[in-house]
């Protein structure tokens, strides 16, 4: 078959929203199918041919378009003033990628076109005037969930009124294209019950990030080094909220116990007040973006995931899984991860839970190494990519 997979990000910088686009389309060429993604080039995202192994660049064709989504404060005035539509989604509406999409479905005979996120869910009346087959939408997230736990979490009312009034604009819109598509590919369990309430009434696969096992690192069972590592995109508000909070809350609470461990912090894009923040700390190491996720988690300590909002499946928690690293998470991070608490992962959801699971993980290494084995375990039975992509196509076949 071939299979057009359309997504507002670019395959470079990795973060999760471009890991598992790339995870699918790499599942799909796997299973002997031809793949093109036609993606947005952004400020943000730029494609990178290098990260496409040799083997399969034949059979995954990725084009990008240029597109510009950087935020306007006099855009986004007006649009909160005359607009009942989510600015945020409004950024990837282009004139220039929907000439691009609809010249490469004119020349080109696809079987399947996959939506990949709600943003793009924004050209499916285009896609179904120029295309008449299978269209299968994979949302990401649920996006009004998001800016649902922003405004929950906010201590400023100002920020508490926006995140609100977004929230309120991106359920109308996610409403709005709800069962335009023929086959809904959720990522986790928990956001399949969620379209379900929504009022989703096509047929449903759950499809989470996929990990292509042959080309992870050598898993290191262990590290005498137990310092404690975070990593995640710091421009994405959850994750801000998520590394403060825990800086806030449990850090100088471990240092006063005289824990002898260093927290290093890794992630792109930190704006400025966040690297003052992160930099002024004792015992943390700022780190910014860093050249390979895996090395760094390889030879470091247990990751921590302190969030409390967002929506979806966090893809460094199934990275970790799969390099045996024992991870420490909210119940909100390790959403969409059959996971069983204290065997493969530890739960925490407050202060005191965290600082007793870093504890544990620092002081007894026998019982880190027991959870990063079964971890690696769950990873390998639940998210290899090449399963995950033959569910899905016999799921629509």
């Amino acid at each position: 078959m071939e299979i057009l997979q359309i997504a507002n990000k670019a395959t470079f910088p990795p973060d999760g929203g471009s890991l598992a686009i790339l995870s699918l389309a790499r599942g799909y060429v796997k299973n002997s199918h031809q793949v093109y993604l036609l993606n947005m080039e952004t400020p943000k995202h730029f494609n990178n041919p290098g990260l496409l192994e040799p083997e399969i660049k034949d059979k995954l064709l990725v084009h990008g378009v240029r597109v510009n989504t950087h935020l306007s404060m006099i855009k986004l005035g007006l649009n909160l003033l005359f607009s009942n539509k989510p600015y945020i989604a409004q950024r990837f509406i282009s004139s220039k990628y929907t000439r691009a999409l609809k010249k490469l479905i004119s020349v080109k005979s696809f079987d399947i076109i996959q939506v990949e996120g709600l943003y793009m869910l924004q050209y499916i009346r285009i896609i179904k005037k120029n295309f008449s087959k299978k269209i299968i939408y994979r949302p990401h997230n649920i996006e009004h969930k998001i800016w649902e736990r922003n405004a929950q979490e906010t201590r400023s009312f100002i920020k508490r009124i926006y995140f609100k009034n977004m929230a309120r604009r991106l359920k109308k819109l996610e409403l709005s294209l709800l069962n335009s598509y023929d086959y809904l590919l959720p990522i986790s369990p928990a956001d399949a019950e969620i379209y379900t309430d929504l009022g989703n009434t096509k047929p449903v696969c759950i499809t989470p990030f996929g990990i292509d096992f042959q080309k992870l690192p050598t898993p290191q069972p262990g590290n005498p080094q137990q310092n404690i590592i975070f990593i995640g995109a710091l421009d994405w508000i959850p994750n801000q909220k998520g590394i403060t909070w825990f800086i806030d809350h449990c850090w100088d609470k471990l240092l006063e116990t005289g824990l002898q461990t260093e927290l290093l912090i890794a992630g792109r894009n930190a704006p400025g007040w966040l690297v003052d923040f992160l930099t002024n700390k004792p015992g943390i190491k700022y780190l910014g973006e860093i050249d390979n996720a895996h090395d760094f988690m390889i030879h470091n300590g247990p990751l921590i995931v302190p969030l409390f909002s967002g929506s979806g499946l966090r893809v460094k928690i199934i990275e970790a899984m799969a390099l045996k690293k024992s991870i420490l998470s909210t119940t909100i991070g390790a959403e969409g991860i059959p996971y069983t608490d204290k065997k493969n992962i530890i739960i925490a959801n407050n202060a005191d839970e965290f600082i007793r699971g870093i504890k544990l993980l620092t002081n007894e290494q026998d019982t880190c190494l027991k959870i990063g084995e079964e971890a690696s375990k769950l990873a390998a039975e639940n998210f290899d990519l090449e399963k995950i992509a033959h569910k899905v196509l016999n799921f629509i076949n």
